[in-house]
């Protein structure tokens, strides 16, 4: 049995599988089948994989389901405690009586605990440097400037992998509501209000306020912290106040050299897809960025991805890496233009062109499947390099 699908296995069985399958209960492994065509007798089975080895299997009998009946059936699944950055996956089929599989579903599952990894203080060097106008982080041979706007750049070995952010990112025209194109978001200012250190970590705080505004401030909170297993944890809070309710999404955004167009990610695919899309299967699927992009009758940002656990990206040769583990599930869209070219796309009625840097977006909330009202959200990811 392989690990994980492949994104055109996941494709072609979820077309054909007669099962609509849902975890109602990640705890104890409760599952709901709904049955979209007539059945006869049809064996389960069930299996939770730890980073991708089987740690435990069982199995569960479907005698007859006419089309439309549903039924729960708890596989008793006992997820162990793991090391933070490790991943579970429930996979479930289903086989007729001649062995052959009629539907497959994966979901991820929460372990009873995170477990921090055991790394020798001595294997990195972390520290913190800072002064009036900047600090320096360094995680082993990872390391950020970061001021006032947030991360200025972020290297490995003295390479530097991104270009410019995190910053923030909430726009997109065609997801806009009526309601908020008043406020202009597009024409948004992000203005630093604090830059602070306690000599563990970096923190920077912004303001973002639209020009045809001037009350109601969306607050932006980054805070940056290098770990002893060589990572960078970055740390995101968006405070939203009222007048901002409905936002087409909440994220941040950071620019990449167009040489990395080579990506991998574990999550919901394996097409576009968007939170609750019962239409994407849980699995690791491999891309390329010039074949993220959707092409809508109306341009704008498309190539979505949900309940993603890690994301990588790296160049051909493997020289320049990224790889970014989520402290929670995000969603994201890496493109190879600017949010500025879907504008201008957006506008003029035209599909934008690739430009010289990749944009990767990575969204904690996006708005017409997770309404953002007012109050606070908060992100954490875990830079690699």
């Amino acid at each position: 049995m392989k690990e994980l699908l492949t994104a055109k296995e996941a494709e072609k069985i979820y077309l054909e599988q007669p099962f609509e399958v849902s975890l109602t209960d990640s705890l104890t492994g409760r599952i709901s089948v709904l049955c979209r065509r007539d059945c006869g007798r049809v064996m389960g089975k069930w299996q939770l994989e730890v980073d991708g080895k089987r740690d435990s299997f069982g199995q569960f009998l479907i005698n007859t389901m006419r089309a439309g009946e549903r039924k729960e059936y708890l596989l008793s699944v006992d997820v162990p405690d793991m090391v933070y950055g490790s991943n579970a996956v429930l996979i479930v089929r289903f086989y007729d009586e001649t062995e052959c599989c009629l539907a497959v579903e994966s979901f991820p599952m929460t372990p009873a605990a995170w477990l921090m990894p055991e790394v020798s203080k001595e294997q990195f060097f972390t520290g913190v440097r800072f002064d009036v106008s900047k600090g320096i982080i360094s995680s082993g041979k990872l390391s950020a400037v970061i001021d006032a706007d947030g991360m200025r750049e972020l290297r490995y070995n003295g390479e530097k992998i991104l270009s410019s952010g995190p910053r923030l990112s909430m726009w997109r025209r065609g997801m806009v509501p009526e309601n908020l194109r008043k406020l202009k978001l597009d024409r948004i200012k992000v203005a630093a209000d604090r830059f602070v250190s306690d000599g563990k970590s970096i923190e920077s705080h912004a303001l973002a306020l639209p020009t045809a505004m001037e009350m109601d401030e969306l607050e932006f909170t980054q805070r940056f912290t290098p770990q002893n297993d060589g990572s960078l944890r970055y740390d995101m809070e968006f405070v939203v106040p009222e007048s901002f309710a409905g936002l087409p999404r909440l994220g941040i955004v950071m620019r990449l050299p167009d040489t990395m167009d080579h990506g991998r990610f574990l999550g919901n695919g394996p097409h576009e897809n968007y939170p609750g899309d019962r239409g994407a299967v849980f699995s690791s699927y491999d891309f390329k960025v010039a074949d993220m992009f959707t092409p809508h009758d109306t341009p704008r940002a498309g190539g979505s991805r949900s309940n993603v656990k890690s994301l990588e990206l790296s160049d051909p040769d493997g020289k320049k890496h990224l790889r970014i583990v989520g402290g929670n599930s995000f969603s994201f869209s890496v493109l190879p233009c600017s949010e500025f070219a879907l504008e201008d796309a957006a506008f003029s009625g035209k599909h934008p062109s690739a430009e010289s840097e990749i944009s990767l977006y990575i969204d904690c909330r996006i708005g017409e499947n997770q309404p953002i009202s007012s109050g606070v959200y908060r992100m954490t990811l875990f830079l690699f390099a």
